[in-house]
């Protein structure tokens, strides 16, 4: 299919078709086959971002991943005033030297809880703090860019979305806020609905997502939405932490069936999971197996029990295989010298030398030798569209939760006529009508001020989907 593409790509530059979009240098968007055949690339560029180009496989690869916790963080530069922080807490590590590499398929990342899965994702998908973090990683074979987060599918564990409106507007906002401006509101509607038919959300399209005292959408249609929010950016990359927390098993396995779909389009899906049931444990294509912040598996899903049968291991016929290499690893854990031995068989592994070499090839390449630092995507939306898609999602929060608004309608309303009432009839005289007159002014503005402090619950309680998109 890359090839495929490549040579659509050459056939447009040829025909040169009048009409073309011109996509600006660090643009997020990727176009999908079914986009292509309606436009021609006319813009051409010195880079070619990873992850988001046409040609792009996919691939993700990782080299001596460690990442400790800053003792920075628990210093005091004044001890003296707070003495208790004098000594500084040690260090904890959460990853020691991982290695691997993702390409395009269902690549589950397992392990027990703490063992350091979602540090991985956050490492990959570039939404963890650099300080304490040490490796290399790749994207195609390049650096990745600075905006690298901003190019990428990430579906947090706890879904970011709003509550109060329509499956079918959360798309919509997703993609009018993070899609570039040469995508016309048309092609966004058409790009969203298509989602809504892939996930196969056309029953709930309207429905309202729900809230504590609405009732919505359920947890598996919930969550495919959120899956749905990030395809609008159509990533070749997709990251997700614990998609299966919350559902029962029936909801868990369709929505891994959805990414499993995703997946066989080309788009390299990574996510953790815990203790999946055999029928999502089939979809897998690779696993890795992480424990105490260390890799004892990297490979083929098919492989697995094998691997683990020379380590002396033997999976019952009626024993589920994520159940039964997680036990081991949890015992292994228990035993002295019994997680040693197993790490001590990964690194003479021909899964860990697969690594190694690639590793020497990729590092070998003269572009890793500049600097790694691309540049930033510019803002895909001027500020005053940002701001008018904003303040359009918060009207409608606003309406569409009558309790909320006859609520601060009742307090507004309430205050304007005590603070009426208390200065009625004020005299016409310089010095007790002006002082009276500022007063009032004074008691109007201080009111409004502490009256705005109640949204101040909405803003922490949505932060989290801003900070997101």
């Amino acid at each position: 299919d890359v090839a495929s593409n490549a040579k659509k790509y050459q056939d447009g530059k040829k025909q040169k078709s009048t009409t073309s979009v011109l996509i600006p240098e660090h643009s997020i968007i990727q176009l999908d086959s079914d986009d292509y055949r309606n436009f021609s690339i006319v813009h051409e560029r010195k880079y070619e971002q990873p992850s988001n180009s046409i040609l792009s496989t996919g691939e993700i690869s990782f080299y001596d991943i460690s990442y400790d916790m800053d003792e920075a963080i628990t210093k005091c530069k004044c001890p003296k005033i707070c003495p208790y922080f004098k000594k500084a807490e040690p260090v904890k590590q959460i990853l020691r030297n991982v290695s691997g590499v993702f390409r395009s398929g269902m690549n589950a990342i397992m392990g027990q809880t703490g063992c350091g899965k979602s540090s991985l994702l956050d490492i990959l998908a570039h939404r963890k703090d650099r300080r304490g973090l040490h490796g290399q990683i790749l994207v195609d074979g390049l650096p990745p860019p600075d905006s690298f987060k901003y190019m990428v599918g990430y579906v947090i564990q706890k879904d970011t979305i709003c509550e109060t409106l329509t499956v079918q507007e959360n798309l919509m906002f997703s993609a009018n806020i993070r899609l570039p401006k040469e995508v016309s509101y048309t092609e966004r509607v058409e790009r969203v609905m298509k989602i809504i038919s892939n996930l196969g959300l056309e029953s709930c399209a309207d429905t309202k997502i729900g809230t504590e005292f609405i009732r919505g959408v359920s947890g598996g249609e919930r969550k495919r939405t959120c899956i749905g929010m990030e395809l609008v950016l159509a990533p070749k990359i997709f990251f997700l932490d614990e998609p299966t927390t919350g559902l029962d098993a029936t909801t868990a396995r369709n929505v891994m069936q959805c990414l499993s779909d995703l997946s066989k389009e080309g788009r390299t899906i990574i996510f953790s999971i815990h203790q999946p049931s055999y029928s999502i444990f089939k979809l897998f294509d690779t696993i890795t197996l992480l424990c105490q912040g260390e890799m004892y598996y990297h490979g083929q899903t098919k492989d697995l029990l094998d691997y683990f049968s020379r380590q002396s291991f033997t999976c019952e016929s009626h024993d589920n295989p994520a159940d039964f290499v997680i036990n081991i690893l949890i015992d292994a854990g228990q035993k002295v010298g019994a997680l040693e031995k197993l790490k001590l068989a990964y690194e003479n592994s021909s899964m860990s030398e697969n690594i190694i070499e690639l590793k020497r090839k990729q590092l070998a390449i003269d572009h890793f030798t500049r600097s790694t630092g691309q540049k930033s995507g510019k803002p895909v939306q001027p500020l005053w569209k940002e701001i008018y898609y904003v303040s359009e999602r918060t009207l409608k929060n606003t309406f569409r939760n009558p309790v909320l608004l006859l609520a601060q309608l009742g307090v507004a309303i309430t205050i304007g006529f005590l603070i009426g009432l208390v200065f009625f009839d004020l005299q016409r005289t310089i010095d007790p009508g002006v002082q009276d007159r500022l007063g009032a002014i004074f008691m109007i503005v201080a009111t409004q001020m502490f009256s705005t402090m109640t949204e101040l619950e909405t803003l922490i309680k949505e932060r989290a989907l801003f900070v997101h998109v």
